[in-house]
Formats: C-alpha cells, structure tokens, sequence
C-alpha cells in the first residue's frame, strides 16, 4: 500500500508537472542519457536498471519528439538551441543501440550521439564489466580490495572504489583473464564494424567516453588525459566524430572532479556531459547534464515526473520518495 501511494504520487506529480511543461522548458536543453535497447537485456544491465526494452523506448522517443524541439550534435556545436530543445544520448557501445535503438530513431527522425570507449569495440574486456564483477561475485577480490586501500570502501558503490591498478593487478596475480564471464555478464558489445557501417548514416554521431570504463576520480590527470587522448585517436578517423566528451558513471564529485571537466575542455573537448539528472538552464554552457530513462519510465506522466524531479528533490526527499522507487 505504501508503495502504491508513493507511485501514484509520482504519477500525479508528473501530470501536474506535464501541464507546466512550458513555463518551465522555455529556453532550456533537456539530454537524455541511455545504454541498452533490449528484450533481452545482460545480468549487468539488469542490475544497474540500464537497459529499456524496445517498446517502451519507442514510446519515449515518441514522446520526446512531440514535446520537444529535437536537436542533433551538430545544433548544439553551432549554438542552434530552440526553445525547449532537446538531445539523445547513449553510453557504453552496446550493439543494442545499433540493432534496435537505431530503427526507432530513425523511424522517427531522431539524431543520437553514442559515447564509446574504443578499447572493447577493439575486442579488449568492458572494464566496466569486469570491475562490478568482481565486486559483486568474487569474494578474493573484495578482500584483496580492502587490504589494497588505506581506508575501508564503502559497499554502497564498492566498483567506485576500483581503480584499473588494482584490478590488473589482481588479474594478473590470479593469473586469469576473466573474459568469457564478462562477455556474458556484460552482454554484447559493439564492434568497429558496426561503427564503420553506422558512420555514414546522418542521425548517428559518436563522441569520447575514455578508451575504457575506467572510474575517473581514481585517474591522474595524466592517466585522464592518456585515456581521452587514445579514445580519440581511435574516434577521428570516423566522419561522424564530435569533440564531446562524457564522464563514465557520470555522477559529478563521487566519479569524477570539476578539475577534471576543466582539464578535457582544455584539451579539446567541445562539449562535456554529467549524468546527475539536471535539466540544462545555460543552454551555451561547456559542462552540460543529463537525465536517464529507464524502464520504470513507461507513461507519460513518469517521464516528466523524471525530467522535472531533480528541482523538486528537496521536498520530494521531506515526503520519503527516494530514488529507488524510480525502479521497477
């Protein structure tokens, strides 16, 4: 019963919410962040809440075209922002955005811009993956974890803890290389050939995610920038490539620092994304965020409740919705 009211009062707020859409929208950029398009979504997927079957997913974009003013990368770079504008974006490389996402973008005319580590799409394990594998199914690990850090990690977020030091390290001291139970905890992965047959296509844009999934608070700037700078080299070559640049895991100040989104811009990326679920007010900003839809999003009303609900988080926080109700 209690989470019945609480959902229905999600509901009702989104409504309301969705009648206000137009005072609040007017001059602003709504990014909508996803991963995984799938009906049969991995075990990682699934416990990270990171995938939306493709039903739903045509309904938010259906959704997102009749509300918004859609713009692609390339409006974005050249400071073309309607009122009420809005971007999709994608994270990881899942082959799913090319099999299932991509159909129904086009399907509706929507441009996307996928981030990629390129490490992975070369064939070499997520390490995404591999470090929330560990933390969750390998017990050696999580005591090898804790004898490797001066201070306790906290479980709430342990993957957060890792840094690609300790987990080659650790490989290479069990002497295994984990890749066939990544691959399957992980789910498929995009390959350079479907980024070279995507390329040509011009709703679809690519842009810098780090070589791989590494954590980047636990980075150097040196190891940032060698990450950022690889990633690159790797991206250039396709014509569909725009300097943007998004933040792996995405929450600002727990996965990454503001020094850091200084230090990427500096070095050449145009545009930076967070994923701690802001509607953008500076439209011109560098350093913009994003709002993540799931599956739990399937009604009109949820998803505004979704896009709005980050303002209201204060009072929401006050009536003990937390964000985990957002979920199935």
């Amino acid at each position: 019963m209690k989470k019945f009211l609480r959902l229905s009062l999600v509901n009702f707020a989104g409504l309301l919410f969705g009648i206000s859409k137009d005072i609040f929208l007017n001059r602003t950029l709504t990014v909508f962040v996803y991963h995984d398009v799938s009906d049969n979504p991995s075990e990682f997927s699934l416990k990270y809440n990171l995938n939306v079957c493709p039903e739903i997913f045509e309904h938010q974009i259906n959704f997102i075209k009749n509300n918004f003013n859609v713009i692609s990368p390339d409006d974005l770079l050249n400071g073309r922002i309607p009122s009420k504008a809005a971007l999709v974006t994608f994270d990881d490389g899942f082959r799913s955005y090319f099999k299932n996402a991509v159909p129904i973008l086009e399907k509706y005319r929507v441009p996307s811009l996928i981030f990629l580590n390129m490490e992975p799409v070369k064939g070499s394990i997520f390490l995404s993956g591999l470090i929330t594998y560990l933390c969750e199914k390998d017990e050696s690990f999580r005591a090898y974890l804790a004898s490797s850090q001066s201070k306790e990690a906290s479980d709430e977020a342990l993957f957060l803890s890792c840094s690609r030091n300790i987990v080659d390290s650790y490989v290479k001291d069990t002497g295994e290389s984990f890749k066939e139970e990544i691959s399957s905890f992980v789910g498929e992965l995009a390959c350079e050939k479907d980024l070279v047959e995507a390329s040509v296509n011009p709703l679809i844009f690519y842009g810098n995610h780090l070589f791989n999934h590494d954590v980047p608070i636990l980075m150097s700037n040196e190891e940032l920038l060698m990450s950022y700078s690889q990633n690159y080299d790797c991206l250039i070559k396709y014509s569909n490539y725009r300097d943007m640049f998004s933040f792996p895991f995405g929450q600002p100040g727990t996965c990454f620092r503001k020094g850091q989104v200084d230090l990427v811009i500096k070095n050449g990326a145009k545009k930076v994304f967070s994923s701690a679920g802001n509607i953008n007010w500076n439209v011109s900003s560098l350093y913009l965020d994003r709002i993540t839809l799931t599956e739990f999003h399937n009604s009109d009303s949820r998803i505004w409740f979704q896009i709005f609900q980050m303002s209201f988080r204060k009072k929401i926080k006050r009536i003990g919705l937390k964000d985990n109700l957002y979920k199935n």
